[in-house]
């Protein structure tokens, strides 16, 4: 038996953080963790065995960046669920994230990281593909 995917959640908001770490469950996933600020997201990007993450573009209002260069650096894959308004740059700088726009409709997320495991899984090989 292959093990749950694991996700990696960057999220100032909450509820929204929640939402997700539900939504991952439901899919067969585990949130291994939440961030709620950028210093915690780094070192946890650094650090953790994750199969991918979902991060917000603006997390307690400093930019996510730092957290997707480590986690591109290390070759973990990542979607953006944003607010934020720069999707230009977003799709400029990290070609391959996808970006869910919030408010993100579950399915829709759900779709992006069944697809982004999906891929990673192709890649490497590696387990962490979401049932469908």
């Amino acid at each position: 038996m292959t093990k749950p995917p694991q996700i990696l959640i960057v999220e100032d908001e909450i509820l929204i953080a929640m939402d997700l770490e539900d939504m991952v469950a439901e899919m067969g996933g585990t949130a291994i963790a939440s961030a709620y600020n950028i210093q915690t997201a780094i070192k946890l990007a650094e650090s953790i065995e994750a199969d991918a993450a979902i991060l917000d573009v603006d997390v307690a209002g400093q930019l996510v960046f730092p957290v997707a260069d480590i986690l591109a650096a290390r070759g973990i894959p990542f979607l953006f669920n944003t607010g934020h308004s720069a999707e230009d740059v977003l799709r400029a700088r990290y070609k391959s994230a996808p970006i869910c726009r919030k408010p993100t409709l579950p399915r829709q997320l759900k779709l992006a990281l069944q697809q982004l495991l999906h891929a990673q899984s192709d890649h490497s090989g590696a387990h962490g593909a979401l049932p469908a």
